[in-house]
């Protein structure tokens, strides 16, 4: 793997380091080699390495690249995953016997799973809170616990919740029988912090931790690692950019990186500076948001484009990306399934969404999916549609971490089973049977009827359902289908690959918030809403805030590669331009 000078820096030092690194720096390589290299030194030992990182698209993506540089019996000396699954899966879940409430088992609540909907509805329904809107179940998934363990977040400093309807969530929840991730953290501190030998037994198990996006690591996140480092001899590769941290409402704090980085004597003196994803007048664009020492410098293949980014002013987001954006990725030869919209919160997204997909153009991201996301057989029918578009191997992965999940949801049971060799036999059963009925039938709603009575064989034959569940798959179609028939759907006209398009988008537009587009890149990027009290946010009226608006912003621009647009909506006459468009504030091209 080629590295450049700075790179191999951070690889080869065997000191604890954090390694402040540029947008486009090549990161993920760096955290790549430097795992493989660790492997080398804990091979036929006792020890593992973990590589903590912010998402599950960063995990996967870390997973697939490092499957080409491992040999066999290496997956026992390394976990790859989010800080939350570090927690879960070796804190929380082994010890959670001696947590009154979890002693009988848990389930993990997620924001997508009707467990989730019904527990808020109930909740707030006791609190007088009823017709609930996105924005209402959004501010529960940002609720979390601080040091004291206290409710906090956004929601409950904006005075939209209140510690009481936290812990009345919380409390239901437990009485159900799930775990959301705030507690999952907060629980799996309190065992290390009360339990010694549960610490050791934690800090024993690693030689090295390896923390990306460590700037969006939270308070609680920091001390758990602060006592894994004081309890036992791993060391630590710290990798982040201070001015992309954009988390500060989940409770992540720039300051808490460098202080963590004192607490155990790391290096800071490594710096990754070289960018090479965006073009010179991108980079330029990012430079003017925030002078980094060293300068970042435009090094890859995008550096040959000169397009300057554009502003438009109009009556809406839709008419700008129909009139301007398209238009211009179609004279540059630009896929749409490369670009992407961008935007400070999911509400301008929906609605948005909904027009393109009716003006004629696929979409992923919110309103795209006219059913939705959370009906049971969605996801499987999505992944399993998406390998028969384009049957690669690494979807075979996908099918299997869907398959679980679904089995999990359905069931209650978690058959870890699937991911043996007997699992994937299952799978390509399914696939087989996929293949037959999409040979066999023309339209998705034929295929998804068919294919819900003929994988719910399968898994009862496997024993992943019992009988009595072998139903559920149909009554998750029909209910997909009256989502689509709400939505006004062509269902006669409606093609699988309409469906795969959700597990396999690159011939998709991709639309995101710019919180969710962290970490990812795009050749051309739209930057939409971008007015004055949306972006910096109305809610923002402290420095802090404005800065972290600020770093959101450059988080934006940094994902572009060729072109980049911004856009502001007039249909309002209050409605100016962000002070981040304005000459001496922000980018200066207005």
């Amino acid at each position: 793997m080629k590295l450049t000078s700075e790179q191999q820096a951070a690889v080869r030092c065997d000191e604890n380091l954090m390694l402040t690194a540029c947008p486009g720096s090549g990161k993920t390589r760096v955290i790549i080699s430097k795992l493989v290299r660790i492997l080398d030194t804990v091979r036929d030992t006792a020890h593992s390495v973990a590589c903590i990182t912010y998402t599950n698209a960063a995990v996967h993506e870390i997973e697939g690249r490092v499957r080409f540089h491992m040999q066999p019996g290496d997956d026992r000396h390394y976990d790859i995953c989010t800080i939350h699954s570090f927690c879960l899966n070796h804190i929380f879940r082994p010890f959670c016997y001696l947590i009154a409430g979890y002693k009988k088992g848990f389930k993990v609540l997620t924001p997508e799973s009707e467990e989730f909907e019904k527990i808020v509805t109930a909740v707030s329904a006791k609190f007088n809170k009823f017709n609930l809107t996105y924005r209402d179940f959004e501010e529960f998934t940002q609720l979390r616990i601080d040091l004291d363990g206290e409710p906090t977040g956004a929601a409950i400093e904006r005075g939209s919740l209140t510690p009481e309807i936290a812990k009345a969530y919380w409390a239901r929840a437990r009485a159900d029988g799930f775990i959301d991730f705030a507690n999952i953290i907060y629980y799996s501190l309190l065992l290390i912090r009360k339990r010694p030998e549960i610490l050791s037994y934690v800090a024993a198990k690693f030689s090295w931790i390896l923390v990306d996006e460590f700037q969006d690591t939270t308070d609680l996140q920091v001390e758990i690692l602060a006592l894994i480092a004081g309890a036992g001899d791993a060391r630590f590769l710290l990798v982040g950019d201070p001015l992309q941290s954009i988390y500060r409402f989940a409770g992540a704090r720039p300051d808490l990186a460098v202080d963590f980085a004192k607490r155990i004597g790391a290096r800071t003196d490594i710096v990754l500076s070289g960018n090479f994803r965006s073009s010179n007048p991108i980079v330029a664009q990012a430079e003017k948001m925030f002078a980094r020492t060293p300068a970042m410098k435009a090094l890859g293949e995008a550096n040959k484009f000169t397009e300057t980014p554009h502003y438009r002013d109009g009556s809406s987001s839709f008419v700008i990306i129909r009139d301007y954006f398209l238009p211009a990725l179609a004279a540059s030869g630009i896929p749409v399934g490369e670009a992407v919209i961008l935007a400070p919160t999911w509400f301008t997204l929906f609605p948005l969404g909904r027009l393109l997909r009716e003006y004629g153009v696929s979409i992923v991201g919110p309103g795209a999916r006219p059913y939705r996301r959370n009906r049971q057989f969605a996801p499987l029918a999505e992944q399993i549609c998406g390998y028969l578009m384009e049957p690669r191997p690494e979807s075979i992965v996908a099918i299997e971490r869907t398959l679980f999940n679904t089995v999990l949801d359905v069931t209650g049971r978690a058959h870890f089973d699937i991911f043996s060799y007997e699992g994937r036999a299952v799978v390509f059963r399914l696939l087989a049977q996929a293949q037959a009925l999409n040979d066999s039938f023309m339209g998705a709603i034929e295929w998804l009827e068919s294919s819900a009575a003929a994988f719910s064989k399968v898994l009862v034959d496997a024993g992943y359902f019992s009988t009595a569940e072998q139903g559920i798959f149909a009554m998750s179609v029909e209910e997909m289908k009256t989502d689509m028939r709400n939505n006004r759907v062509d269902l006669a006209n409606l093609a699988i690959d309409d469906l795969g398009i959700y597990a396999n988008p690159d011939a998709a537009l991709k639309l995101s918030t710019l919180h969710n587009a962290k970490g990812r890149e795009f050749t051309a990027v739209a930057m939409i809403d971008l007015n004055e009290g949306r972006i910096p946010s109305y809610y923002s009226r402290t420095t802090e805030d404005l800065e972290e608006q600020k770093r959101l912003f450059y988080v934006g621009i940094t994902r572009a590669k060729r072109i980049l647009f911004y856009a502001t909506d007039n249909s309002d006459r209050r409605n100016g331009p962000s002070r981040f468009l304005l000459k001496g504030t922000g980018v200066g091209v207005c």
